[in-house]
């Protein structure tokens, strides 16, 4: 608009001096064509420029509402500004690139392509009236708010700013007003319940709601006189009070006799026969030592999932802290079947049976499961890691991991892996390996956790959703995950601990800088490389030596790539790091790690004293 305005001003002056200095019929043939070209001119910049819209983006939206919700005791204070809302993600938070919509995918909020498609904050504590700044989300395909002490009116407008959402839930607020229609997706009754939503007269509360004592006291409800029912109705209250204890004898009658017939014999065996074969169907042998919980348990043991016993979330749901009843302290994992794309009846099951067996120091051991009944979704019971990850270690400004302690971690990362790879029949294929999925326990011992869904398979065909450079390339060109898909990603995850958060850190224009440290390592630039925090502590051959490994660990042909019992016995010094043989010399490009692509120069291992 000031732009405008300035042109507008220019266009007024200029006329003015034509019709000064022409004479008096030359204004007809020069002043008239000026405002109409002006203005096509401006109105065609206006809309060739990419920033001309007055719609807040996604990235000012969510930063609106972290201002606006940051003291409630939820998800909200997991949201760090430093880290990408959907890169992260943030807890709760979902996104999708604008070519599968559907898929949960991390990425930029700061590109295009890359928008919001989920907000979940259950159960948060949030207060004040639901924020119109919402609608910025236009891409929205789920909104759960439930349980929080949001008030005000949902008006049909902000509804309506969501032509894509599928799923909403705003249950259990204090909201006022009437229930909004939908235009294009009618929502379940179930969105709007214990509420303080009145109905379409407008004189009292609609069916499911709060009652009226508590939407007084917390909110300003005022409730419409309403016409007596029994004027309107004389003539039904009448027929009800003839027919209704005719029904009821009826009723009673009806009962005693079917009573008395259960009580039979025959039909006590009937009935004893039919659940004896329905909990053959219903329950079959699991070769797990696993216990199964019931819902009331975990409830109890996280004290109703309270957000002050939440430890974190990701795309395939949250995990809070839990006490049993004999003391033990646990980490039950909700999982959101819904959205992360989890088969219940198939990769539950099959997670549950693989996991529950597998007992191994350097393992995160499944304790017990919930179904996932009665609308309820299902629930892995897991040894609490009280270290929390090694993400949680390397990004804390309170602890610091010295490398004595990264080089255990190393070396207990490849141990679990190797258990799982090559100790278990059929061998497991974990396929989401990452800084966030390497646990710590008491004392720091590191614990391969988080299976994203685990397959028992030699070749694992599925979907992958997980940190940017951490996942095998050649899955992105053959869709399939193999032991050695796991062998690249331990690879990266070994660079993690020797170059610290840096390399966990995005660019300004928001890209990972996975790149940049990955050519440091090809060049052998041991100062560079190394993370700054250790203040030079560290043994030189041991950085040395894990650098050889992720040069190892990410070639490009799967097969050239060592196993993890090779990985393990080189960090132990049983085994040398290969110059030949079995793993091959790097003469051709086929031998070259994903790390040296961009730089070709020097050896390919490089020596102690060059790194």
């Amino acid at each position: 608009m000031w732009c405008l305005e300035c042109m507008e001003a220019r266009r007024r002056r200029h006329d003015s001096a034509l019709t000064e200095t022409l004479s008096g019929e030359m204004p007809t043939v020069h002043t008239m064509p000026v405002r109409p070209l002006m203005l096509l001119f401006v109105a065609l910049i206006l809309c060739l420029h990419p920033h001309a819209s007055a719609t807040p983006s996604e990235a000012a939206v969510f930063a609106q509402l972290r201002d606006m919700w940051k003291a409630a005791p939820s998800v909200v204070k997991l949201w760090v500004e430093a880290v990408d809302a959907c890169h992260g993600p943030w807890p709760g938070v979902g996104c999708a690139l604008s070519d599968r919509p559907n898929v949960q995918t991390p990425c930029s909020i700061l590109y295009s392509n890359c928008t919001v498609i989920t907000l979940k904050i259950p159960n948060g504590n949030l207060t004040g009236d639901i924020p119109l700044i919402l609608a910025g989300l236009s891409n929205l395909r789920h909104l759960d708010l439930r349980g929080n002490l949001l008030k005000g009116r949902v008006t049909p407008e902000l509804l309506n700013s969501f032509p894509k959402l599928s799923f909403l839930n705003l249950s259990e607020n204090y909201f006022t007003g009437t229930i909004p229609p939908a235009q294009d997706a009618p929502f379940k009754f179930g969105a709007w319940t214990k509420n303080c939503f009145s109905s379409q007269s407008s004189c009292r509360l609609a069916s499911q709601m709060r009652s009226i004592e508590e939407c007084k006291q917390h909110t300003s409800l005022q409730l419409q006189p309403c016409v007596s029912w029994t004027r309107t109705h004389l003539l039904l209250l009448i027929t009800v009070v003839l027919i209704c204890p005719m029904v009821v004898i009826a009723a009673v009658s009806t009962i005693a006799v079917l009573y008395w017939r259960s009580r039979s014999m025959e039909a006590d065996q009937f009935w004893q026969l039919k659940s004896s074969m329905r909990a053959n169907i219903e329950e079959p042998s699991q070769p797990s030592i696993c216990r199964q919980f019931t819902y009331q348990e975990l409830d109890s043991a996280t004290n109703g999932f309270h957000p002050n016993s939440l430890l974190g979330g990701g795309t395939t749901g949250f995990v809070y802290q839990g006490k049993l009843e004999d003391g033990t302290t646990v980490a039950v994992k909700q999982l959101d079947t819904r959205n992360s794309g989890m088969l219940v009846n198939d990769e539950f099951w099959n997670e549950v049976k693989v996991r529950g067996i597998i007992r191994h120091p350097n393992v995160v051991a499944l304790q017990g499961f919930f179904k996932g009944i009665g609308g309820c979704d299902p629930m892995l019971v897991c040894d609490y890691m009280p270290n929390g990850s090694v993400l949680d270690q390397l990004l804390s400004d309170d602890t610091f991991l010295r490398w004595p302690r990264r080089y255990s971690i190393a070396h207990g990362a490849a141990v679990g892996l190797e258990h799982l790879h090559e100790h278990c029949t059929p061998p497991i294929i974990h396929g989401n390996l990452k800084p966030s999925n390497i646990l710590l326990d008491r004392d720091y011992t590191a614990r391969v956790g988080h299976f994203g869904s685990v397959r028992m398979a030699k070749v694992s065909h599925r979907t992958v959703i997980s940190t940017l450079g951490f996942v095998d390339p050649e899955y992105g060109v053959t869709g399939k995950l193999t032991e050695k898909s796991d062998v690249f990603s331990y690879g990266m995850l070994l660079l993690v601990l020797v170059s610290g958060r840096r390399m966990l850190q995005s660019q300004p224009s928001g890209k990972p800088q996975l790149l940049n440290w990955m050519q440091l390592l090809a060049k052998a630039e041991l100062a560079d490389l190394v993370d700054p925090r250790l203040e030079g502590n560290f043994d030189k051959h041991e950085v040395s030596l894990c650098a050889q490994i992720v040069l190892l660990c990410t070639r490009i042909q799967p097969e050239l790539r060592p196993t993890m019992s090779e990985v393990r016995r080189i960090l132990e010094g049983t085994m040398q790091v290969p110059i030949s043989g079995s793993l091959d010399t790097p003469m051709t490009s086929s031998h070259t790690s994903f790390v040296t692509m961009s730089h070709f120069s020097g050896s390919f291992y490089g020596t102690s004293e060059s790194l």
